[in-house]
């Protein structure tokens, strides 16, 4: 079973209104901080990873990782989401209800077991800090007006520079907002077709962040029929070791459901998935368009058009070349423009030196845990 959130993610969520009073240089400074522990593989156990290896901003916040890897290199269950506009989520995560702020997000692979992603512990996160204490006591002073180190604020730094990655900067976008050149007629079609009742793929993806349904009234989590394994019992269910809510619920109704994704940048993010198993937007519509997803070989083999949760609205629907061309050309239109590099610039040097990425000017040596 999962654990649920530690004692300390309920004092967090007390104490964090004490933040939200800062001043604007404050706020600034407390960013600055964030984007250095984003950064930094002091925030894992093993000094083996950063959150940004995860979330770089070079993969649309993301990685080409099918699913997480844990501290150890183990695959996961789950795809990284991407970190792109999640500060005006609603919901944090996307096979779990009910961590609805960025704080309480941010704890679970900092210091959750299940899976291990950064295995830090709090002594040690505040013990790596103070042997940084050259790099950390000025920006903590900056930030909180107190070089002493604490987890509140770590998590808080790191929120509040997860909230400066967003942006809605795409061609669709600017179409929306009178510019009828931004999007070429192929491009046009594309997003015609995405709103038709034929398809009704703006029904689920809806909203600025094209990520919430068209009708309120409809769920946050559902299931697309990716997978649709036959049991003994003749019902057809997601794998036994990924069920997307019902892992947490326990409840075979939650089978296969997770949370609607953002569209925005979804061109710059495979693989896709839950569990990064598509590995190209014409197999995702091709998806959709049979009902649910076949799978013909294979320990996950099986129907997903027959999923025992599987939404009313993917129903399937005939779709031909030209159409399927265009609206893969209207998926790309929601790229977003590059974020300003510096705002994001990793402060470290890298730690396994990569022959196409430059390290930044006057990076800082990398933490390396002592054998």
């Amino acid at each position: 079973m999962r654990p649920l959130l530690t004692f300390l993610s309920l004092i967090f969520v007390v104490l964090v209104p004490h933040f939200a009073l800062a001043t604007t240089s404050e706020q600034q400074a407390q960013i600055t901080l964030g984007r250095y522990l984003f950064n930094d593989v002091r925030l894992s156990k093993l000094g083996n990873r950063s959150c940004a290896l995860c979330h770089a901003v070079d993969l649309g916040w993301t990685n080409r990782f099918s699913k997480v890897p844990d501290i150890h290199g183990n695959p996961t269950t789950l795809n990284t989401p991407a970190l792109l506009n999640v500060a005006h989520y609603d919901q944090f995560m996307q096979s779990r209800e009910g961590l609805q702020t960025l704080e309480q997000a941010i704890l679970l692979p900092l210091f959750g077991t299940a899976p291990t992603e950064m295995g830090m512990t709090e002594p040690l996160l505040l013990q790596r800090l103070q042997q940084a204490s050259d790099i950390y006591t000025p920006l903590f002073e900056a930030s909180y007006q107190s070089a002493d180190f604490t987890t509140q604020k770590v998590i808080n730094a790191l929120a509040k520079y997860v909230e400066t990655i967003q942006s809605v900067d795409t061609p669709y976008h600017r179409y929306l907002s009178g510019d009828t050149d931004a999007l070429n007629k192929e491009q046009q079609l594309g997003l015609a077709l995405f709103n038709s009742d034929r398809l009704k793929c703006s029904q689920c993806h809806g909203g600025e962040l094209l990520n919430t349904p068209k009708n309120n009234a409809d769920p946050l989590y559902v299931s697309t029929g990716l997978y649709g394994i036959k049991n003994k019992d003749g019902k057809y269910l997601y794998p036994e070791n990924e069920r997307g809510k019902a892992s947490f619920s326990h409840k075979e109704t939650d089978d296969g459901k997770y949370r609607i994704p953002s569209l925005i940048n979804v061109s710059e993010t495979a693989p896709w998935g839950h569990d990064g198993s598509v590995q190209s937007l014409e197999q995702y519509i091709e998806h959709y368009a049979a009902g649910g997803r076949i799978l013909t070989i294979g320990k996950n083999a099986g129907d997903g058009r027959y999923h025992l949760n599987k939404d009313n609205k993917i129903s399937g629907f005939s779709l031909s070349n030209k159409e399927k061309k265009a609206l893969v050309a209207f998926l790309n239109s929601l790229a977003i423009t590059r974020l300003p590099t510096q705002q994001h610039q990793d402060p470290f040097c890298q730690l396994v030196p990569l022959k196409n990425k430059k390290d930044s000017p006057n990076c800082l040596p990398p933490f390396k845990v002592k054998s």
